[in-house]
C-alpha cells in the first residue's frame, strides 16, 4: 500500500483548465519539422512517425492546469514530469500569443510572467501553456483570484477586534470569580 508522503492540506481547486484536442495534431506537427530541419532527423524522422503519434498522445494526457486560491499548478511532462506551482502574488502578468502556426491550428499560447522570472523575453518559459481552451477565461479568472487575494480585507479588523474585546471580557470575568474566593 502506497501512503502519500505529502501530508498538508491541498487547497481546493476553482478552475481546471483542459487542452484542446488540436494541440496534439500541432504538437506533432512541430516537434516533426523540428527533426525534419537538423542532418541527424533525416535518419529519426522515420522513428519518430512511428512513435510520435503515441508520445503526442502521452504528453497531451500529461498536461495539467489547476487554479487554487492561492496558486497556479501547472503539470507537464513523461518521462521527465514536472509540477510547477505559481504563488498568485508572484504573477506580474499573464500574456496571451497567436503565432501564424499556432493559429493554423486554432490555438493560442498563455503564458504567466512572474516576479523574479529568469527567462528572457520572447524566450521559453516553464509557464508555457500552448491549446488552453478558453485561455483568456482562464486568464481572467486568474488575475481576478489574484487580485481578490492582494485585497484588503476590511471585515476581518472587525471581527478580530470583536474576539479581542470578547477576550477581555472573559479576563475580566474570570478575575472576578478569582477575586470572590
Amino acid at each position: 500500500m502506497h501512503e502519500p508522503t505529502d501530508q498538508r492540506p491541498r487547497s481546493p481547486v476553482l478552475l481546471r483548465g483542459t487542452f484542446s484536442q488540436k494541440l496534439r495534431i500541432y504538437l506533432f506537427c512541430y516537434c516533426t519539422a523540428m527533426i525534419a530541419a537538423t542532418v541527424v532527423g533525416i535518419v529519426v524522422l522515420p522513428i519518430w512517425l512511428v512513435i510520435g503519434p503515441y508520445w503526442v498522445k502521452r504528453y497531451h494526457a500529461a498536461l495539467r492546469c489547476e487554479v487554487t486560491d492561492r496558486n497556479v499548478v501547472i503539470g507537464k511532462g513523461l518521462l521527465f514530469r514536472r509540477e510547477l506551482t505559481i504563488p498568485l502574488d508572484k504573477i506580474q502578468d499573464i500574456s496571451i500569443r497567436e503565432g501564424p502556426l499556432l493559429s493554423a491550428f486554432g490555438l493560442l499560447q498563455l503564458r504567466i510572467e512572474t516576479a523574479g522570472q529568469s527567462s528572457s523575453p520572447g524566450g521559453k518559459s516553464d509557464a508555457d501553456l500552448v491549446g488552453l481552451l478558453d485561455a483568456r477565461t482562464v486568464r481572467d479568472r486568474i488575475l481576478d483570484q489574484r487580485d481578490a487575494l492582494a485585497a484588503p480585507d476590511i471585515a476581518p479588523v472587525d471581527s478580530d477586534r470583536q474576539i479581542l474585546i470578547d477576550m477581555r471580557d472573559a479576563l475580566l470575568r474570570i478575575e472576578g470569580l478569582l477575586a470572590a474566593r
